[in-house]
């Protein structure tokens, strides 16, 4: 190698180690909320700080994003609450919120130099879901109405619902709901549609699901708070906020603004009305 072609070599990589990490990266995971939400970090942080950051969504779930925000991949991503502290940092499960936001952001900062805040404002837990005029007609509107006025209900939820310790096993122990027949169990696709169908009576969804947006279904109260916090926080490089100034306050303005209302109307547009994320990003932002 003569001296032109070492000269050169040692410029490109100079450029490009001044280059990594020079603009910020907004991560999601690969599901129709994580899209919306990473959209509208992407486009919030573009008018915020006039530059528009990279994006790296459709992660896959929370090890992969997790990973990434460690590694440096992305520099922040939307996350929850409840997966943060048992699927990311491997903490014992808890139900308190405060006790769970105050863990996660400890272990993030003393294990990863990870921020964990930004309240977004909304929860995405597990829900269990009726018919509203089954609901109406038998006075039900908390889990333990359920218990109490219907003795042979037919339960339908999702494969991960059925193993997980914060799922049916668990589950029946705080509220001991009579079943009629086995548990069924069935891909997430289809429980409204058995629901709708009256297949089943009731269902585990979850509390930001497109079908509650509408009238024809309703999510019962948790009036025993079984089901742990899962909070919608961003996790965000410590880095990335001394690399960016201007993005504490940036995110700042995002914390609170988001209702369970709000996310679930969102979830519908992209999968009823085939709506892009981006295009449900600009409308919200446009108004903020």
């Amino acid at each position: 190698m003569d001296r032109r072609q070492t000269l050169y070599f040692a410029t490109a990589a100079l450029t490009a180690s001044c280059g990594a990490g020079s603009n910020l990266t907004v991560g999601a995971k690969n599901f129709t909320e994580q899209d919306i939400l990473g959209e509208l970090l992407i486009q919030h942080l573009a008018r915020q700080l006039g530059q528009t950051p990279n994006q790296r969504l459709h992660l896959g779930g929370s090890f992969l994003a997790h990973q990434a925000l460690i590694d440096g991949s992305i520099d922040l991503y939307p996350e929850y609450s409840g997966t943060a502290l048992t699927a990311c940092l491997k903490l014992p499960l808890a139900k308190d919120p405060a006790e769970v936001f105050s863990s996660v952001k400890q272990a993030y900062a003393s294990r990863h130099q990870i921020e964990w805040g930004w309240r977004l404002g909304f929860s995405n837990t597990f829900a269990m879901v009726m018919r509203r005029k089954q609901a109406e007609s038998l006075a039900i509107r908390t889990l333990s109405d359920a218990v109490k006025n219907k003795q042979d209900w037919s339960l339908g939820v999702g494969y991960e619902f059925e193993q997980r310790p914060d799922g049916w096993s668990s589950f029946q122990r705080v509220y001991p709901i009579k079943t009629s027949g086995n548990l069924r169990t069935m891909d997430l696709g289809l429980i409204y549609r058995a629901l709708d169908s009256s297949d089943v009576d009731l269902v585990a969804g979850n509390s930001t699901d497109p079908a509650l947006a509408g009238d024809r279904f309703i999510a019962l109260e948790d009036d025993q708070h079984f089901f742990p916090p899962y909070e919608t926080c961003l996790a965000v490089r410590q880095d990335a906020l001394a690399r960016f100034p201007a993005l504490r306050n940036a995110l700042d303005k995002l914390t609170g603004k988001l209702s369970v209302e709000q996310v679930r109307n969102w979830n519908a547009q992209a999968v009823v009305e085939k709506k892009s994320p981006a295009s449900i990003a600009s409308a919200f932002l446009a108004k903020l």
